[in-house]
């Protein structure tokens, strides 16, 4: 009971890490979004990192590879890359399980209701564009990873 409880957190965790981290990437590159959003996203997105792989999993988003004396050092060395959201997967995927599945799922899904709901209750002449185009990603990639809840 205890190691399931255990599982659930830490992919909960993961799941709220990876949402974190795709909204920070998202809002540096619509370069939209106040400095306090952005640091409020990097530090969920890194705090929820931390908690759910520990300091190693923060070590390969850094780029840093693997810690000292694991047994994977030269995978990790293999998959080093300069873009940092591409090391967010390899740093979460020892505590990725259903439960982080079915967290991005959710997420995903109330970006894209969210998004379109401030779409239908703009004031303005034209819909924002970006909203639209989140939306619109945000429904889509909730169905897509909605077959993986199921797998």
């Amino acid at each position: 009971m205890r190691s399931a409880l255990r599982r659930a957190l830490r992919g909960t965790l993961s799941g709220v890490s990876a949402l974190a981290f795709l909204a920070f990437g998202g809002a540096l590159y619509a370069r939209a979004a106040p400095p306090a959003v952005l640091a409020g996203l990097a530090a969920v997105a890194v705090g929820t990192l931390l908690a759910a792989g520990g300091r190693s999993a923060v070590r390969e988003l850094l780029g840093r590879g693997p810690a000292a004396g694991d047994e994977d050092a030269t995978v990790g060395a293999k998959q080093d890359t300069d873009w940092w959201l591409a090391r967010v997967e390899p740093a979460l995927d020892d505590s990725w399980n259903r439960w982080s599945e079915v967290v991005l799922t959710v997420g995903l899904a109330a970006v894209g209701v969210g998004s379109f709901v401030l779409v239908a209750t703009h004031t303005g002449e034209e819909p924002p564009l970006g909203l639209l185009v989140t939306g619109t990603l945000g429904i889509n990639g909730a169905l897509l990873t909605l077959a993986f809840v199921f797998d």
